[in-house]
């Protein structure tokens, strides 16, 4: 039994003073810098007792210590003398410059430095008001660190909130760092990683490998960034990855705008559009999330990728290739607005240049001669037989009928497809117009067709995406509309076709990408196609149609000598299976074909001229030819004719621009989709904050529930409309 003697309070300080002050002096030589001097402040009584053989002394209080300019007090202690060990008991303080620590008991080994807290709950908080809540903690007096582990949560004054397994407090540097199994929330932004470190003073935290993030629908990765709390800023520094609702974007370092989900991105950037089927990459881009615009540069290039169908297998399945579209150039840009946020006058403009585009010139010219054939047979079986004398104000069929066929072959269209042309195409243009292309964008068709395109056609980026905020609409068209832009040195890769220009335009509303500047395309290696500006038709991922306006010259090669060539106002090429299979030449046509003999020597040139020319193709070879109205010919041998003799005027055969293979448009590498292995990853439930916050916890997973109630309620919408 503990044998006990009462001092008093002055007694019992003065015999500390004198045991700590004689053991300090006999530690001195071990360790100069070690402050192992505890001065017991105040307390209200103190009793040296002997518990098992070892002599203890027993303080009441309310008590205080100072060792390490660090304050200990606490209701009751329980001094070991021999080992230097306080007992702390009942409202245990630590209180060292701005950091504080509370629980219900503590262990503090002087000779260590070291605070411990086992069992209850231990609150260790800076002045700013940041708190961490554990069970387990050891405080370091000497160095200010606390350590804790089997789980601890902080929560900031601010509201955001970490969680993990492991972790510590530098008090020096105000900094909390979690380790093992880490879950953060803040502002509406879930994260979970391998570790985080929360800087209090800056109001940034870091993290480690795995960190995968969750804001609203976007999902990011990174192997090391960083969050500033205050201006909600994330910066993402390694393996660096977004996942938006429709699109997925890679970057070496990423600086992400929580508040609007707007991104710089730098160095080897990819931007993946999954409804589109595009993949836009360079070495510096600009992402903004509503509404979506992807803008790259530096080494800047585009995959359009599609999925053909090819055939089919023994049992009648489809088989599917899969081709992929590679564009380059000094600027690529993807946007995509809602049908009701974009001006009026685009709208009608890309529905006309749609409508156009889908005309067949010699379907109409055809109807024309057929009209006018059965109108000729009609007048022949009539005459000399008495006819009826004409009604008051009834049109004179007879007279109009009896057109001579020359006249009805003229590539004038009726009245109606004029009137379609001339609608289409009268367009105002604005006043904002910014970067206004060249005049070569200027279109016009054949003599008969001569419709100039109005200054509408002029397009600048800026207009053909600025926004109408005149127009108000009963309710709002949300249709998703895409446009995706190229600039300077624009060069386009395919299997079956290669191409050049300085500027590359498109839309989806019209589904026609516009080349402009001195373009040309290349559908094989021998057969070559150029105009002042051209548009490619595009339905359902594959070119359905092309347009050559102005200028517009076919080269076919035959050998190294001689070229099959085709001159004309405009040339309309159409595709099957992404191969030409005919085109037309409309207005003022001029014609160069080389005969081969049945050696497959050429021997003769036939030249011609002619006002419409429309010819069939087959395995990239001219197959049949009709030419109409007006037509000239001049058949010549080959045999030393001068080489000039052989080419049109204009004649310019390009072929050292064309791109021989896709590493010439961009040699870059496509990445995979990340999107499936993310959605694997389990989103953080806050099991520390459930027990060391239980409102916060309440809180966080109150606002996770509105986040996906609002995703699956929009979900609903976008479904509802689909079926509409």
């Amino acid at each position: 039994m503990a044998k006990g003697v009462q001092i008093s309070i002055l007694g019992a300080a003065m015999m500390l003073l004198a045991l700590f002050s004689t053991k300090a002096f006999a530690q001195f030589g071990e360790s100069q810098n070690r402050d192992t001097l505890v001065r017991l402040v105040s307390a209200k009584s103190a009793q040296l007792v002997e518990q098992y053989g070892r002599p203890f002394r027993n303080i009441t209080g309310p008590a205080k210590f100072l060792h390490n300019n660090t304050y200990l007090l606490c209701d009751s202690a329980s001094w070991d003398v021999n080992d230097n060990i306080i007992y702390a008991i009942g409202n245990v303080k630590i209180m060292q410059k701005n950091t504080y620590l509370v629980s219900e008991e503590a262990t503090y080994l002087v000779d260590e430095d070291l605070a411990q807290f086992r069992g209850g709950v231990v609150r260790l908080y800076n002045k700013k008001g940041d708190e961490l809540k554990t069970y387990n903690l050891d405080y370091n007096t000497r160095d200010s660190i606390a350590n804790f582990f089997d789980g601890g949560a902080m929560l900031s004054k601010k509201g955001e909130l970490i969680e993990g397994n492991e972790g510590m407090y530098d008090s020096e540097n105000k900094t909390f760092l979690f380790t093992e199994q880490v879950q953060m929330y803040a502002d509406s932004l879930f994260t979970i990683s391998d570790w985080v470190e929360y800087n209090s003073e800056r109001e940034v935290a870091m993290f480690g490998e795995n960190t995968v993030a969750w804001y609203g629908r976007d999902t990011l990765f990174t192997n090391d960034g960083e969050y500033s709390t205050a201006s909600e800023y994330l910066v993402l520094k390694r393996d660096n990855y977004i996942a938006t609702q429709n699109q997925e974007v890679w970057g070496e370092e990423m600086h992400y705008h929580r508040s609007t989900g707007n991104a710089e991105l730098y160095n080897n950037v990819q931007i993946r559009d999954n409804e589109q089927s595009a993949i836009l990459m360079g070495d510096k881009g600009i992402y903004e999330r509503n509404p979506m615009v992807a803008l790259l540069t530096n080494n800047a290039a585009a995959a359009m990728y599609s999925q053909e169908k090819s055939g089919e297998d023994t049992y009648g399945r489809p088989i599917y290739k899969r081709d992929t579209l590679f564009i380059s150039g000094d600027t690529l840009r993807m946007k995509m607005l809602e049908m009701g946020d974009i001006a009026e006058n685009e709208i009608t403009a890309s529905k006309n240049r749609r409508k156009l585009a889908d005309l067949d010139p010699m379907v109409e010219i055809d109807k024309n001669n057929k009209k006018w054939l059965e109108a000729y047979k009609r007048n022949k079986a009539m005459l000399g037989k008495p006819q009826p004398p004409p009604k008051a104000k009834q049109k004179d069929t007879v007279a109009s009928d009896l057109t001579p066929p020359a006249d009805s072959l003229k590539i004038a269209r009726v009245d109606s497809l004029k009137r379609t042309l001339s609608d289409s195409l009268k367009v105002s243009p604005s006043d904002s117009l910014k970067e206004p292309l060249s005049d070569s964008l200027k279109v016009s068709l054949s003599d008969s067709l001569k419709v100039s395109l109005s200054d509408s056609l002029r397009v600048s980026l800026s207009d053909s995406l600025r926004v109408s905020t005149d127009s108000v609409a009963v309710q709002k068209d949300t249709t998703k509309v895409t446009f995706i832009d190229a600039y300077k040195k624009v060069k386009i890769f395919r299997s079956d076709l290669r191409g050049v220009c300085d500027s590359l335009i498109y839309n989806s509303i019209d589904s026609i990408a516009r080349f402009y500047t001195n373009p040309a395309l290349w559908n094989d290696e021998t057969t070559q196609f150029t105009a002042d500006s051209m548009h490619l038709s595009i339905r359902n991922n594959e070119i359905y149609k092309a347009n050559f306006i102005e200028n517009a010259y076919i080269i076919q090669q035959e050998d190294s000598v001689h070229f099959n060539q085709i001159k004309s106002t405009e040339m309309v090429a159409y595709f099957k299976d992404n191969d030409v299979y005919r085109f037309d030449a409309l207005g003022g046509v001029q014609a160069m074909l080389f005969i081969r003999e049945r050696d497959e020597e050429i021997t003769l040139m036939n030249q011609k001229e002619c006002k419409l020319l429309t010819a069939r193709m087959k395995d990239n070879a001219i197959e049949r030819v009709r030419y109409i109205e007006n037509i000239k010919s001049d058949v010549m041998p080959t045999y030393n004719l001068d080489v000039q003799k052989k080419r049109l005027r204009d004649f310019n055969w390009r072929i050292d621009e064309m791109p021989i293979n896709r590493q010439e448009v961009t040699k870059r590498v496509v990445k995979p989709s990340k999107r499936g292995s993310l959605k694997k990853i389990r989103f953080p439930r806050f099991i520390q904050t459930e027990i060391f916050f239980p409102n916060m916890h309440k809180t966080v997973t109150s606002v996770a529930a509105q986040i996906r109630e609002r995703i699956s309620s929009e979900d609903r919408e976008r479904q509802n409309q689909n079926k509409q």
